[in-house]
């Protein structure tokens, strides 16, 4: 199995196949804020099925594009501003949730891409009490359990945080876990699921956030690790999350081909939808 990496629009937009299987299937589309909250192991997991996927990077000045017909999902990843802010990207971004949500399209949301989610589809997102970083002791629904299709999985883990905002669940969701310091840390609706946590970090992102992020760390207390705190045992808490990691993205892309799957049935069942 081959990756091809190609670059179109002047480096705004990044296209990456993964096998022949895949060419016919429309890509998931993910949203990069800021170059330092990338996809990480989310990009990894794609590849290692041979799922195509392109990333909009917004730090760089692309367009967000709206249109919703050649993609099979949306993914929206972290970013350091409060969906709050009354910016024109998180504005179309938002409407664009509540467009794809209503045409039953999965969107997936990791901390400000969750926060996203929340508020697009009528939920709340405000300041928390304080902010969250570092490893949290997390626990699992048993609802989770019974959609992840899992009686097995873990009854709590440690879940990777760094966010200073808190969701509310909008109506119609389901909560999935929930923290100690701050207790929504994901829910579904529908076919769309919202994380605040970060099942898509890697020990290069943790270093990197580490650097970039410096200053959230003066004033650590419960909900603020210190960087020592982080880096301790960070394998052990890496393959942890990654199990849950790779349960919530097992679902999510179930979805994915699920609703691909039924634009191919309509397509065949209405030739006169083909191209549209």
């Amino acid at each position: 199995m081959g990756i091809e990496t190609v670059t179109v629009n002047h480096n705004k937009m990044e296209q990456t196949t993964c096998s022949n299987e895949v060419n016919s299937m429309k890509p998931i589309r993910i949203f990069s804020h800021v170059s330092y909250e990338h996809p990480g192991y989310f990009c990894e997991y794609l590849e290692q099925r041979g799922i195509y996927y392109e990333r909009i990077y917004i730090d760089r000045v692309t367009p967000i594009l709206e249109q919703m017909n050649d993609v099979s999902g949306l993914v929206f990843l972290g970013s350091p501003v409060s969906v709050n802010k009354p910016l024109p990207w998180i504005k179309k971004e938002l409407r664009l949730i509540k467009s794809a949500s209503r045409a039953g399209i999965p969107i997936l949301g990791i901390c400000f891409g969750g926060q996203l989610i929340s508020k697009a589809l009528g939920g709340e997102v405000h300041t928390a009490p304080m902010m969250q970083i570092g490893w949290h002791h997390t626990t699992v629904s048993e609802y989770a359990k019974v959609l992840f299709n899992n009686r097995d999985m873990s009854d709590s883990f440690y879940a990777f945080e760094w966010h200073g905002d808190t969701f509310l669940l909008p109506q119609g969701a389901t909560p999935l876990f929930n923290g100690d310091c701050i207790k929504n840390q994901g829910f579904v609706i529908k076919n769309s699921l919202a994380l605040q946590f970060h099942p898509e970090i890697t020990k290069t992102m943790v270093y990197e956030w580490l650097e970039q992020y410096a200053y959230c760390l003066n004033k650590t207390n419960q909900c603020i690790q210190s960087k020592t705190q982080i880096l301790e045992n960070i394998d052990k808490r890496l393959a942890q999350q990654r199990m849950v990691a790779n349960q919530v993205f097992d679902w999510w892309l179930k979805q994915v081909l699920l609703f691909q799957q039924k634009q191919y049935d309509d397509t065949l069942c209405f030739p006169a939808l083909k191209g549209r």
